[in-house]
This record gives C-alpha cells, structure tokens and sequence, in this order.
C-alpha cells in the first residue's frame, strides 16, 4: 500500500487560512483500510503506485454497507486539455483561470454528504460504497503521463492516471462485494463525464450483475474529445473509439446504450449550469467569466442534446432543474451538481426531489422531470 500522505508535509509557506485548512482536513480524515474493515464506517485505500496529477499518492473511498449493493461514486474537480490547462491546476485562495484538481486534498469530504453520505434522508446509505476522488485531470479515463510547462518556466509532468487509478479502485472493492445484485454508478461534474464514459467497465467487471444504473449529475461539453483523450490523456482505445462527435457525454451515453440495453440512464443538470457554461465558454473562444449570453448558448445545447439523447435511448430519466446560483446573479446562471451535497434532498422538481429521481429510477421508474424548463 502506498504511503499516506499527510497534507501538513507540503503545506510549508502556505498562508495562514490555508495551514488551518490543513489542519482541519488532517482532523477530519477517514482512517486507513485495515484488512478486515467494519460495515458502516469510512475508510481510505491507498493502492501502490496511484499517482494524482501531481505526482502524490492517491487514494480512494471505501465503506461497506449492509445491503449487497454497490454505489460507484465518481467526484468532480475540473478538466485540463493542453499544456495551457495543465499549467493551472486549482489551488486554495487562488485566483484567475484554474482548470483542475491535482491532489486527493479534499476527496475524503463528498461521503460525508448527499447521496453518498449516511443521513437517514439518503436511499443509498445502505449500499457499498466506492468514492473515487478526482485529481488527474482527465475525467478518471487516463493511462499516461502529460509533459508540460509550469508558470515559473520549468518542465513539467501532469500524470493523467485517473483510469489507472479507478482499475485499482475496482480491483480492491470486488474483493468484498464481488456480485452484488445492484450497481449504481454515479458522479458529478467530472465524475458525471466519468459515470458516462466508464459504466461500460463497470459492467465488465460485475458480468453476473444484471441491474446497473448509470446517473450522470451535470456534464455536458463540447471539444475535439477523441483528439485529447488519445494524445492528452492516453485514454484506452475503446474510450478514444467511441468519441466521434464533438460532445463527449453524448458519445459515451449512446455508445452505452448501444452495447448495454439493459443499463438504466439518468441525466441530471441544471438549465445554465455556471461552472459548465465557464467552461463550453472557455473551449469556445477563450474567455473566462461567463455572461447571460453564454448562459442561453449553454441551454440551447442543452435541450438540443436531451432531445437527442430522447430520441436513441426512450427511457432516459431526466431531473432538469433551474435553482439559481448566487455567484452568478449578473449572468442568470443556475447552480453545479446536485448528487454530492445535501442539495440533494432539497432541490425539487414537479414535487420530487433529487434523491428520490435517483432511487426510483433505481427501481426501475422512468421520470422525465423538468424538460420544460429548457
């Protein structure tokens, strides 16, 4: 197992707000896997030779549950696509373009809350649990590493390994539930891209498994994607393969469909997503604070691509919602992501809540909620 990493070892010269965050976090953190783990409680696994984007070691999350379940939960922290995006990861207190995360910093947070915490409110507090924090980049779908060249001039490496990552991850859970009756996969912002590109590897592993959902929590992105997943990130083939058009969600969930019929498929986004209008906004034409304008493009493509989607695959679940986000007040955008917080059970839409789409479209009923708010 790899070493654990404590976050006060690389925090030397950090402002003060950023070493009591530290701090916290250390307090905070779950404990190691131990080799015979208690149903119920949290812990971190940490596979020999995972990498973050940055070179650290990486970790997963894991809790087994009572029910023989399984939740394949996939975290969202940005996306980098060039030399450009690679060069500017996120940081604490930081300012101006930030494009990813490049540490498991904070990956111990998300099962905590929402729907895949342990509050009564969640449906899946039962289930297993694997948390895949994300910290390399490339939408956990990479195998390689990403020379570039840092602020300060220097060469550099961004390890895109969050496919590697992920197979270790698997690996690990199989061996306490290795055939469970259902599979949830599920994730938000880039973890939603995940739970599009990635459920077909999850079905692979569980070949007895024959009740699998896949619940995309707000992704939706336009780009040359088979180019940066092939040279950028070295996805494996049959992802690259399967990216022909220029919406990377689109692709994955048709491909999906195509090869798994018998995979239920839930969408859920808010009508102008802030951080995903920022972003279609940035890989558009390069500009970074989004406006009212960008806004409406971003729900033109939206209901164009849940059209679409309605089209190929008749009993996609949708969950469209328009609470709106308060950072963004001047540009009419509508707030990120609903699973991985408490939101969750809060946001509701023709009388349901998130968590409730989520559970019943688990059991099998299609909800189309939403739609006219596009």
């Amino acid at each position: 197992m790899a070493k654990r990493k404590t976050h006060k070892e690389d925090r030397k010269g950090w402002p003060f707000f950023n070493r009591i965050l530290a701090d916290f976090i250390e307090l905070t953190r779950f404990p190691e896997l131990p080799k015979q783990p208690k149903p119920g409680k949290n812990y971190e696994y940490w596979p020999e030779v995972a990498l973050c984007a940055n070179g650290n070691p990486y970790h997963g999350c894991i809790r087994l549950g009572s029910a023989n379940k399984l939740m394949i939960g996939f975290s969202g922290g940005g996306v980098s696509v060039d030399e450009y995006t690679a060069a500017r990861p996120q940081r604490v207190g930081g300012q101006g373009e930030m494009f990813y995360s490049d540490d498991v910093r904070f990956g111990d947070i998300i099962p905590r809350i929402g729907t895949f915490g342990q509050s009564k409110k969640n449906p899946f507090r039962d289930w297993n649990l694997l948390f895949v924090p994300y910290a390399t980049g490339d939408f956990h779908c990479g195998t390689g590493d990403f020379p570039y060249t840092d602020l300060d001039g220097k060469p550099a490496v961004l390890h895109h390994h969050g496919y590697t990552n992920f197979q270790m991850l698997l690996k690990k859970i199989k061996e306490y539930v290795p055939n469970p009756d259902q599979i949830l996969v599920t994730g938000f912002s880039a973890g939603a891209f995940a739970t599009s590109l990635l459920t077909d590897a999850v079905a692979a592993a569980f070949p007895k498994c024959r009740d699998i959902t896949a619940c995309v929590d707000s992704a939706i992105m336009h780009y040359d994607w088979q180019r940066v997943a092939r040279e950028v990130w070295k996805a494996p083939e049959e992802i690259a393969a399967r990216l022909t058009g220029d919406e990377i969600v689109t692709d994955s969930l048709l491909a999906l469909h195509k090869n798994h019929p018998e995979i239920k498929i839930m969408y859920c986004c808010s009508v102008r997503d802030a951080a995903l209008t920022q972003m279609e906004m940035y890989l558009e034409d390069g500009r970074w604070i989004p406006d009212k304008a960008a806004g409406l493009s971003f729900q033109r493509k939206l209901k164009e691509m849940m059209e679409l989607l309605q089209r190929e695959i008749p009993n996609l679940s949708t969950f469209l919602f328009d609470t709106p986000d308060k950072n963004s007040k001047d540009a009419d955008l509508t707030v990120h992501c609903l699973c991985g917080s408490n939101a969750a059970f809060t946001t509701v839409v023709d009388g349901v809540s998130c968590a409730d789409w989520m559970k019943r479209g688990v059991g099998g009923e299609v909800l189309k909620l939403g739609l006219g708010s596009l």
